[in-house]
């Protein structure tokens, strides 16, 4: 009889803990799925931010170069002027 009522009781306790224990399962599950996704939208992001950094740095330097190119332009139209006064003279 001991042994009958300590086997229903074991097994009632492993009934009540099957609930928990398919939790469990879905956590674990949830948990993957969130590594994976941390895994997967991590480099692209990084990814993205390069490409926007490098794309301002671009910007930046094609900026640069026209007004390099305009101060150029105006110093040696300023150098041309300043010769031809000085040729006329």
């Amino acid at each position: 009889m001991r042994r009958r009522g300590l086997r229903i009781a074991l097994a009632s306790l492993l009934v009540a803990l099957m609930p928990f224990a398919l939790k469990q399962y879905v956590v674990q599950e949830y948990l993957l799925a969130l590594i994976v996704m941390v895994l997967v939208s991590v480099p692209l992001l990084l990814v993205l931010v390069a490409f926007v950094l490098l794309q301002e740095g671009v910007r930046r330097a094609l900026r640069g170069l026209k007004t390099s190119m305009a101060q150029l332009t105006v110093w040696s139209r300023l150098h041309l002027r300043a010769s031809r006064l000085r040729a006329r003279l």
